[in-house]
């Protein structure tokens, strides 16, 4: 799941603020030409603390004051603690705080400020859709305007729905009166936007000019098409200003995102790539490595071009360790590498590193992290999760999981059924089938009920004594399978789950299910399974072709086998210039070749990556051909 963070709301603390003081103002009947009397000191402490960072102490005045007030003036003070808490991150006091507040509040106002904590905790929890459910109490025109605006950009992101999430936020700019506030919520609309594809840009960029969100739309087109080149973007801004004109953009926001394109847009002046040349990973690795002198090569001639050294990482973390201290001693000011999981841990573990790293493999469990490794892999637990956002998206919310039973089939149906789980999903049932059998009838036919169908058939043609006509029934309480296989059980599954009556049933997979070359003859058994992989094995119509091509004349024998990681070498390269020290703040969002990039939490670099569905044996692209159903959806649902 993506990390955010709730930023300092001091929207929420003046309105309630001032509808204190005009609660107090009119309880001793001042005249309304009078001065409104300041805070007692009580909660001018307290706004001090906040200001200073010290949101638990601030929580802790504002519940003595409301210990000595009732009705409006309390609940107004308890909704100024819960802010606070949450601002602490102790979310489970701000919960019970909320929870033991009565319903309704006395005003309409105060009923709005508790609908707000309330989204910030849902928020807090990974809950976007109870959150935008909680928001649609709270009027656009109200005091809360600027913090419903932010609170729904933060739901849509958690919801992957990124042009909504931007739509909010262009809202949230001209209410926003600090410049630095200002700034960093047009960054947001900027990385958000980042996460779309070129047709999703052009799709949804319906509105002409001057429209403010296509201003934005149309900026990051630029920004992509020209991110290595920020003078080239510098000389045709003038050209977009003049197409909308008065834009936000136009202010601080050019010439910042001009200043650090400058500073991050170079590659370091020597690399060093870690892989384990020799042993079982050999031949990967050696794709990797032919992945990374593709991008090496196909670097422009104006472009600056670094030294690359390759190291023999080995086949232990003792010995990629080695090899790292080697790099560095030898000049490396970035390193790519390594690639196995042990050797990803024994230099997360470092107590310091001196140079930025970026592993080619993530860690499962937590460690202490340095803030100069970066890990980025091809993991098929992002292809589960993005299945599972798929599935919720198109409407389904109950599903059967079939999985091989193995420890990578449990890996990678965990993934799913947490992200299933906390989006809201049901999962109905879980199969493991085993991976050596060609038949899994039994298993498909128990889990569709068709069993006890028949059994009913049987015990009523005992009791009538009669044959009856018989059509067995399915389950009706399955919207979807999910379905973890390689492409020889896919073929195998697929057409059983026809034969048990679930040919209707949606079938999502991961990248697993597709060899990487379409074959519609020996794929056909396969149409309808829609899955998510890389661009790389998709997309063809796309700016890398000369690349593939290059991969295919070199190593033949290779191209199809490792095609995805020839790509993960070549992002990886490509990445350096933006995750060097001081530059990962640049780090939006990339469009690479494995995937839509971004910088999460810990260091991981995720994934978003493009869905296809098999048809006619083939696989397809699945369009972004609902843009104005996903507008539309927006703005009924909430």
């Amino acid at each position: 799941m993506q990390s955010f963070r709730l930023c300092p709301a001091p929207a929420l603390r003046v309105a309630l603020l001032a509808l204190l003081l005009t609660l107090l103002v009119s309880g001793c009947g001042t005249a309304p030409t009078q001065r409104q009397p300041a805070p007692d000191p009580v909660q001018q402490q307290a706004l001090a603390l906040g200001a200073a960072g010290d949101h638990a102490g601030a929580a802790r005045l504002y519940l003595q004051a409301a210990a000595s007030a009732s009705g409006a003036q309390q609940q107004s003070l308890q909704l100024l603690a819960v802010d606070s808490q949450i601002q602490a991150n102790d979310l489970d006091r701000a919960q019970r705080l909320l929870d033991e507040m009565p319903q309704p509040l006395a005003t309409a106002e105060l009923q709005q400020g508790f609908s707000i904590n309330s989204a910030k905790l849902a928020l807090a929890g990974q809950h976007p859709v109870e959150a935008l459910q909680l928001l649609l109490q709270v009027p656009e025109d109200g005091p809360y305007q600027a913090e419903l605006y932010r609170l729904r950009a933060i739901a849509y992101q958690q919801e992957f729905r990124y042009f909504l999430s931007a739509r909010e936020r262009v809202q949230l700019d001209p209410l926003l009166t600090d410049p630095e506030a200002q700034l960093e919520n047009q960054f947001a609309i900027w990385e958000t936007l980042n996460r779309l594809t070129d047709a999703e840009l052009q799709q949804l960029r319906t509105a002409p000019a001057p429209d403010p969100l296509s201003g934005w739309m149309e900026l990051v087109e630029l920004s992509r098409l020209y991110l290595q080149q920020p003078d080239t973007l510098a000389e045709v801004t003038p050209h977009w200003q003049q197409r909308y004109p008065g834009h936000p953009a136009s202010d601080a926001f050019i010439a910042k995102l001009l200043e650090n394109m400058s500073l991050v847009g170079q590659p370091p002046a020597q690399i060093a790539l870690l892989l384990p040349l020799t042993g079982k990973l050999a031949d990967a690795a050696a794709a990797i490595r032919d992945g990374v002198l593709a991008a090496y090569y196909d670097t422009p001639a104006t472009g600056v071009q670094p030294q690359l050294q390759i190291y023999d990482s080995g086949d232990s973390g003792e010995t990629a360790l080695a090899a790292y201290q080697q790099a560095v001693l030898d000049g490396a000011q970035f390193v790519i590498g390594p690639l196995r999981k042990e050797a990803v841990q024994a230099l997360a573990t470092q107590p310091q590193l001196t140079v930025p790293v970026l592993a080619l493999n993530q860690l499962e469990e937590p460690v202490l992290y340095s803030p100069l490794l970066y890990q980025f892999g091809l993991a098929p637990e992002d292809e589960a999760r993005e299945a599972a956002r798929l599935a919720w998206h198109e409407g389904y919310t109950r599903s059967i999981a079939l999985l091989p039973d193995s420890e990578w089939g449990e890996r990678v149906y965990r993934a799913f059924a947490h992200e299933w789980q906390q989006l809201g999903g049901e999962l109905l049932d879980t199969l493991r089938y085993d991976n050596s059998q060609t038949d899994h009838g039994k298993l498909i036919s128990a889990s569709l009920n068709l069993d006890s169908s028949k059994t009913r058939q049987q015990q009523l043609t005992r009791q009538l004594g009669v044959t009856l006509e018989y059509e067995p029934r399915r389950r009706k309480d399955v919207d979807f399978f999910f379905l973890i296989a390689a492409p020889n059980q896919a073929r195998l599954i697929r057409p059983q789950l026809s034969f048990y009556r679930a040919s209707s049933l949606p079938v999502f997979s991961t990248s697993r299910v597709y060899s990487g070359q379409a074959n519609a003859s020996q794929d056909a058994d396969m149409n309808g399974i829609v899955f998510c992989d890389m661009p790389w094995t998709l997309d063809e119509d796309a700016s890398w072709q000369h690349m593939q091509q290059t991969i295919n004349d070199f190593w033949p024998a290779d191209a199809s086998r490792y095609a995805r990681l020839y790509a993960l070498g070549i992002d990886a390269y490509r990445l350096a210039p933006y995750l060097g020290t001081g530059s990962a703040g640049m780090f939006g969002a990339y469009r690479g070749v494995t995937g839509n990039l971004s910088l999460a939490g810990a260091g991981i670099v995720s994934r978003t990556l493009r869905c296809a569905e098999f048809r006619r044996g083939v696989p397809v692209l699945l369009q972004q051909d609902e843009s104005q159903a996903v507008i539309n959806n927006g703005d009924s649902e909430y």
